[in-house]
Parts: structure tokens; C-alpha cells; sequence
């Protein structure tokens, strides 16, 4: 095989390398093209998708923009009522001390008056006294000057005469009726606060409220006693003789109060100190008597119970705990018809212990009252009506 002279194919190939360099370089030119129009395609789909997405994020953030602005609104126009709320307690707030204000000036004017007008018939009186005593004193130096007179004139038969009648028509000092000048503070001071306390219940709103049980409602296992002002649970009462009645609880250890309540703001306090457990409040008066799927306030019930040593608040479907500083001895429950709320207080130191908001309700509402069960004989004690004297 001969092999091609170095210089012949050197020459063959500088005379085709024009040609080939042309064709090269149209290859590397169309395939940087096409590179480049994928590319461009590539990059235009890309910016496509991203827009969309873009878009999809900004109607996105818009729509949690516009909740954003509506929950900002609606906050705003919430705390414009409570405010507005707040005002109108601050109000009545103001009003009730107004009225107690002006009855403790009407007091303190009456008595004020009742002052002044001992003070003048005591004083007019001593005044009078020493009046008459001034007077019999001028009297007195009239007649001393009167027999001086006689004394400096000369003796005669006309002056004997003149002083016999004279000594006859003597002058004495006879001293007025005595007139009381102590003072006694008992009679305008004494007891003067427990005294207008005793008349501020003429102007209680509202006034304690006389509620007693109704024995009608009382579930067998419960007694209430003859004045129907306490009851207590007893677990081996013999109950044949208690008579069916349609408003007897049958299910649930409770009892109704004997009042109903539609309108008007009412308030009374029952004695719980010495149970360990107990359940108050009040009711619909026409929840069920038996079993029910809910036995707070979906079912129209609004109540404080006390459980296992806590106190809590009967709200559905959770009972809400409070936080009480010392064991409670008295409840206080007042109701409000028009406020449509019902609270309750410790009774003895009157501090707020729970607010129920009841809404319309329709019916009578009526004081509610569960003493539970003995709890192994722990929780015999009765509940009580307790009545405030004022």
C-alpha cells in the first residue's frame, strides 16, 4: 500500500479547508440558533407560568387583604359597642349613686331641719326665761329707788302712810319655770348610720326579693321545710306518699322558688357554707322535669354549682371554673330582666363571681336550686333562703 505524500495532502487539504470551514460554520450557526429559540421558549413559558402564578398570588393576598380591612372594620365597630357599652353602665353607674346621693341629702336636710328647730324652741325658750327675769329686775331696782325716795324725805304723818302701803306692796323675785339646757346628742346623732341604713330601704332597687321553694317541684328525695325557706336532700325518705305531680323534678335533685320572675331587676342569697356541693342559679319555667341532653344553658338553665371543691359556672357544652379566694358561705343571684343577664356574688363581701347573658327568653324565669346528694353523708346540710335585715 503506498502511502500519500505529506506534501500532496497537505496541499489537497488547503485547497478544500475554505469549504469546510464554511459548512462548519453554518452547523455551529443553526444549532446555536435553534439552542437559542428553545431557550427563548423555554424561558417565555417559564415567565408565563411564573405570571400566572404571580397572579394567583396577588388575587390571593388581595382576598386576605380585603378580610384583613373587613376583620379590621368589624373590630372597630366592636369596640365602639363596648365602649358604647361601658358608657351607658358608666351612666347607671352614676345614676345609682345620684339616687343615693340625694337620699343621703334629703336625710342629712331633714335632719338638719329637725336641728334647727330644737335648737330654736330651745334657745326661744331660755330667751323668754331671761326675759322675765330681766324684767322682775327692773322691777325690783324700781322699787328699791322708790323706798330710797321715802327714806330722804322728811317725817310726817303723809310718809308713814306712804310706807306702810309700800311695805304692803312689796316687790320679790320669783324665778321663772326652769328650761332644759343640756343638749343630747342621742336625739339627732346616736346610731345615725344604722338609723338612715334602716330608712335606705324605702329607696333599695331592688329590694330583696322574698323567694321561698315550691314544694310542687321538689324531687321526692328532697324535703322543704314548713316555712319553704330551706330544703335538703334525703337519700332514705320513704316517697309513697308523694303525690305526681307534672312540675316535679323526677330525674334531677332540684327545686323551683315559688316566684316567677318576667320584668323588674330581683335579688336574693342563699346559705351555702356548710355543703360540699351545690348547685343555684335560675331557670326556664318550663325546662323539663327529666332527663336532659344538656343541663346548663343550652337547655335554659343559668347556674353556679360548686364540684369537687371548685366553683364553676354551668356553661355549655364546658362549665367555665372560677377563681374564688375563700370558701363561699352565701350566694347572692341577681336577676335583671331588663339587662337580660343574671350575676352572682359572694353575699357576704359582695364581690362579683359570674355574669350569665341570657337573651330573650320568653318565659318566666324562675330561682333554680339543686342540693345534690349526701355525698356519704358529707353534704346532709339544708340549703337556705337567707333574709338580710337591714
Amino acid at each position: 500500500m503506498t502511502l500519500p505524500h505529506p506534501v500532496l495532502t497537505f496541499l489537497s487539504l488547503a485547497c478544500v479547508q475554505p469549504q469546510l470551514f464554511d459548512c462548519f460554520s453554518c452547523v455551529k450557526t443553526s444549532k446555536y440558533r435553534k439552542h437559542m429559540t428553545d431557550r427563548n421558549n423555554n424561558c417565555r413559558k417559564g415567565l408565563s407560568v411564573a405570571k400566572e402564578k404571580l397572579i394567583h398570588a396577588i388575587k390571593r393576598i388581595q382576598h386576605e387583604l380585603d378580610e384583613c380591612r373587613e376583620e379590621e372594620c368589624e373590630m372597630y365597630i366592636e369596640s365602639v359597642g363596648v365602649e358604647n357599652s361601658f358608657d351607658v353602665l358608666e351612666r347607671e353607674v352614676r345614676s345609682e349613686f345620684q339616687n343615693l346621693h340625694r337620699f343621703l341629702d334629703e336625710e342629712e336636710s331633714m335632719d338638719l331641719e329637725r336641728l334647727r328647730k330644737a335648737r330654736q324652741k330651745q334657745v326661744k325658750l331660755l330667751r323668754g326665761r331671761e326675759r322675765r327675769i330681766a324684767e322682775q329686775g327692773k322691777d325690783l331696782e324700781r322699787a328699791i329707788m322708790t323706798l330710797n325716795s321715802k327714806l330722804a324725805e322728811e317725817d310726817s304723818p303723809k310718809l308713814l302712810k306712804e310706807i306702810k302701803d309700800l311695805l304692803k306692796r312689796q316687790v320679790f323675785f320669783v324665778p321663772p319655770p326652769e328650761v332644759e339646757t343640756e343638749v343630747r346628742a342621742g336625739q339627732f346623732v346616736g346610731p345615725i348610720q344604722y338609723r338612715i341604713w334602716k330608712h335606705m330601704k324605702s329607696c333599695l332597687y331592688p329590694n330583696i326579693t322574698a323567694v321561698t321553694f315550691d314544694p310542687d317541684t321538689a324531687h321526692p328525695l328532697l324535703t322543704v321545710s314548713p316555712s319553704r325557706t330551706s330544703m335538703w336532700f334525703e337519700e332514705d325518705k320513704d316517697v309513697r306518699g308523694c303525690q305526681a305531680n307534672p312540675r316535679r323534678f323526677h330525674y334531677y335533685y332540684c327545686v323551683f322558688g315559688q316566684q316567677g320572675f318576667t320584668t323588674g331587676r330581683h335579688y336574693w342569697e342563699v346559705e351555702v357554707g356548710h355543703k360540699t356541693s351545690w348547685r343555684l342559679g335560675v331557670a326556664r319555667d318550663d325546662v323539663p322535669r327529666g332527663e336532659m341532653a344538656h343541663s346548663g344553658t343550652m337547655s335554659g338553665i343559668w347556674t353556679l354549682a360548686l364540684k369537687g371543691g371548685a366553683v364553676v359556672a354551668c356553661t355549655d357544652p364546658e362549665p367555665t371554673g372560677l377563681c374564688v379566694s375563700s370558701r363561699l358561705a352565701r350566694i347572692g343571684v341577681f336577676l335583671d330582666c331588663e339587662q337580660e343577664e343574671v350575676s352572682f356574688y359572694n353575699a357576704v363581701s359582695m364581690a362579683p363571681l359570674y355574669t350569665f347573658s341570657l337573651g330573650a327568653v320568653g318565659v318566666p324565669l324562675v330561682p333554680f336550686f339543686n342540693p345534690c346528694d349526701a355525698d356519704d353523708g358529707r353534704n346532709t346540710a339544708p340549703l337556705a333562703i337567707f333574709s338580710p335585715s337591714l
